[in-house]
């Protein structure tokens, strides 16, 4: 039976060797191995998906989000359009603004980010009008100010950061995308932290699921490239 990366879609070569494991950048033993050199540890393999998402925030040495969440969901656990996503954007801002020496990344921090949104139900943005990823930028907010609800200018900071970007997800139209709106979310996060915050947090979004995507709004959508 022939297998094939997740990352890559090459077809996976035996291997009976150690490798780096693309997703927690740690090395383990590796049976399998794409000629890419992409390698997933059964400790990867076997995680839960918030698992998933601190193992690969944890390890990480990235400095642009877009482009732990785009490795996040080449998992082989993801699905396209799933409450999965609710969860990836704080994580993925808290691992680079460590990376980047601009917040350090205190233990449990990323667990606690993934556990403040990880009960958004699916499909939430047409049911009761909240979107996960957009909440994810509140809780990234919360957890950066200290914020609680007795609070006065952190409460309001979490809650615009939430409204701003539900609204920038509102506008861009069409039926639901998950990528879509992790990536607005990702860029709403990064004007919204040099503003208020200022925490300069680079961010360049770049799609890589439309061919997998029976519903891609292609050319509509700003993430869409050929």
């Amino acid at each position: 039976m022939d297998y094939f990366c997740s990352v890559c879609g090459e077809k996976l070569d035996l291997a009976d060797n150690n490798s780096v494991c693309t997703f927690c950048g740690r090395e383990t033993p590796a049976h399998y191995l794409c000629p890419n050199g992409h390698h997933i540890c059964e400790d990867c393999q076997l995680a839960d998906w918030p698992q998933v998402v601190e193992r690969v925030c944890e390890g990480t040495r990235e400095t642009d989000p877009a482009a732990i969440v785009n490795l996040i969901m080449k998992h082989p656990m993801a699905v396209m359009h799933s409450p999965q996503h609710h969860i990836m954007v704080a994580p993925a801002v808290l691992a680079v603004l460590s990376n980047l020496g601009l917040r350090p990344l205190k233990p449990g921090r990323i667990a606690s980010a993934i556990e403040r949104t990880r009960g958004i139900p699916l499909g939430s943005c047409g049911t009761r009008g909240e979107c996960g990823a957009a909440s994810s930028v509140g809780a990234l907010v919360s957890i950066l100010t200290s914020a609680t609800f007795m609070k006065d200018h952190e409460r309001s900071l979490a809650l615009e950061s939430t409204a701003e970007t539900l609204l920038a997800i509102a506008k861009a139209g069409g039926p639901r995308c998950c990528k879509q709106s992790v990536y607005i979310a990702l860029e709403t996060a990064s004007a919204f932290l040099k503003r208020e915050l200022a925490i300069d947090l680079p961010v360049d979004p770049d799609c890589e699921f439309a061919a997998r995507n029976p519903d891609c709004k292609l050319e509509r959508c700003q993430y869409y490239a050929v």
